[in-house]
């Protein structure tokens, strides 16, 4: 499903011949861009009328009740974030390139992109309104299944390491990159910022060569074609030594991201 929500002024809903997906994605955008503005409360179906330029007859055409509405806008939210970001990674980069594509795409995402926006906005409102709590809770299931399928098809050399390792990055990035965006730095933001992702980077790395990535360059395409000579992996020596200064760079990091807002 092909998404306009960076593009609200060329959505017609009343084009003739315009096929019922396509208003169904224009509606749905709309309300994830509603999401991102006005919340989930002030996300109503005047607003979404204004927004789509259709009238709220044809919206109620497509769905009846706001509340289904503002239902199906939320997994469509999240088939969005997952299109977006992952369809955004380079298969022919080397691994290592690919990491720091997911790691930068992740922040630009975190940096008021509509889509992170709109989901940081349902997770505040999911904390008092109990029945999108639920809804919620249920819709990452299911996103987790998704995002594990989109993550190894997307990072298949360090899928080879195995599921729970890929995990286990993903969380470590995901935790980090959301730590970092919730942070307020008393100075220099920017510059703290694009430290602490140059650290994630070395971090992750440093993860990766840990468990057995043998070469993240590609020079080689997984442990069994590892071998002694050009394109082979790291020394142990020297294997120890990146861990050492990535385990120190996060060491900091967590430092900065502990520090309270006015210090």
């Amino acid at each position: 499903m092909d998404s306009q929500y960076t593009n609200p002024g060329e959505i017609d809903g009343e084009r003739t011949g315009e096929s019922a997906d396509a208003t169904r994605t224009a509606i749905l955008d709309a309300v994830v861009r509603c999401f991102a503005v006005q919340g989930w409360a002030g996300t109503n179906m005047s607003l979404v009328a204004r927004e789509t330029g259709m009238t709220r007859g044809k919206i109620q055409y497509y769905f009846p009740v706001l509340e289904d509405l503002k239902y199906a806008a939320i997994e469509y939210l999240y088939e969005c974030w997952r299109s977006s970001y992952f369809g955004r990674i380079d298969p022919d980069a080397t691994p290592r390139l690919q990491l720091g594509m997911g790691v930068d795409l992740l922040w630009r995402q975190a940096n008021n992109e509509p889509l992170h926006v709109a989901m940081v906005e349902l997770e505040s409102a999911a904390r008092t309104d109990e029945r999108l709590r639920a809804m919620l809770a249920q819709l990452h299931i299911s996103d987790e299944q998704a995002l594990d399928q989109a993550t190894a098809s997307a990072f298949p050399v360090l899928a080879e390491l195995g599921g729970e390792e890929l995990k286990l990055g993903r969380y470590f990035v995901t935790i980090f990159i959301n730590g970092l965006a919730a942070h307020t730095f008393p100075r220099d933001a920017a510059r703290w910022q694009a430290k602490l992702i140059d650290a994630l980077k070395e971090c992750i790395a440093a993860f990766w060569l840990n468990r057995g990535m043998p070469d993240l360059d590609g020079t080689t395409r997984g442990r069994a074609t590892a071998s002694v000579g050009a394109g082979a992996p790291p020394a142990d020596h020297q294997l120890d030594e990146r861990r050492r200064e990535a385990l120190e760079l996060l060491r900091r990091a967590a430092e900065l991201l502990d520090q309270p807002a006015g210090a």
